[in-house]
This record gives structure tokens, C-alpha cells and sequence, in this order.
């Protein structure tokens, strides 16, 4: 409901005031064909920077997928992960860096 008085810009209590409960399931049910607000939002950042990720990774790293690149996500996510997905973004630039020593 927050997300799509929102997207109205309405207060809440206006918008339920104005809107019935068929059209309320019936906006439910398009946000989960067609999401909108910051969340598609932040997944079309995230399809940029993937893009860019793997276009500069190095030849044997896994590739990238937008859901890195959206950090509220990674609470979801198990702890092991995040040290990995850490690590994967490191290991994109190791092959231009110059080894010293």
C-alpha cells in the first residue's frame, strides 16, 4: 500500500479512501506483473553496473548479475555469500593490476 501512495503521491489514508478494495487487489496484482518505484529502479542501476562489471572481469571469474549490485538484497542473502560476492568484485580488476615484488 506504502509503496503505491507513493507512486500516487497520496497519503495512505487518502488513497484507501478513495479507492475500493477491487481496485486495491487489482494494483496488488500489477505490482507483481510490473513492479515500480525504487525497486525497478534500483534493478535497472543494477543491470548497468553488471553489464559494466562483466565487461571488465577477469577471463575466469563468474560472471555478474544485477542482484549484486542491489546491497538490500544481500540481507536475504546467507552470510557466506556476501564474503564471496566481496571477493568476486575484487577478483573483476586483478588482472590489471601490477604485480609488485
Amino acid at each position: 500500500m506504502f509503496r503505491l501512495a507513493l507512486a500516487m503521491g497520496r497519503p495512505v489514508r487518502e488513497m484507501l479512501a478513495s479507492m475500493g478494495s477491487d481496485e486495491l487487489t487489482e494494483w496488488m496484482a500489477y505490482y507483481q506483473l510490473e513492479p515500480f518505484g525504487d525497486y525497478r529502479a534500483d534493478y535497472r542501476s543494477g543491470v548497468v553496473a553488471s553489464t559494466f562489471a562483466n565487461a571488465h572481469r577477469a577471463k575466469d571469474a563468474n560472471p555478474f548479475r544485477p542482484e549484486d549490485f542491489m546491497p538490500f538484497l544481500e540481507k536475504k542473502k546467507p552470510q557466506e555469500e556476501i564474503p564471496l560476492n566481496v571477493a568476486r568484485f575484487k577478483a573483476m580488476f586483478s588482472h590489471k593490476v601490477a604485480k609488485h615484488g
